[in-house]
């Protein structure tokens, strides 16, 4: 189980970025630490399925906002205004938040967001 809540950190963002259903109803796998192959089998195939999904802005923002966190006690004063400005301007078409969080993560060291799948 270990291993499977260890790919699960590594694709959480990312789920969340593009489905806040797919992601609860994933994170409700993981409830309660008993594990089954069906439900290795499940995982798997929601992934697969989240990785269908077209933009969801909504979702995008909610899931960068989480993403923010981990900078928020520690990111200049700057870097916070310039997130905030991409995150505003974020659209189907324009997504300047993402690669400015990965920038973040780069120069914070975050290795948790640098293993997420969000960034791929």
């Amino acid at each position: 189980m270990e291993e499977l809540q260890n790919e699960w950190a590594r694709w959480k963002y990312f789920v969340m970025a593009r489905s806040q259903e797919d992601y609860l109803l994933i994170r409700q796998l993981f409830s309660g630490n008993r594990w089954s192959e069906e439900k290795a089998q499940l995982f798997y195939q929601q992934i697969e399925h989240v990785k269908t999904l077209p933009v969801n802005v909504k979702a995008q923002r909610n899931a960068y906002e989480h993403v923010w966190g981990y900078f928020k006690k520690i990111a200049s004063k700057e870097e916070r205004a310039e997130f905030f400005r991409c995150l505003d301007t974020l659209s189907e078409r324009e997504d300047s938040a993402l690669p400015y969080l990965k920038k973040l993560a780069e120069k914070y060291q975050i290795a948790y967001l640098l293993d997420s799948h969000l960034f791929d």
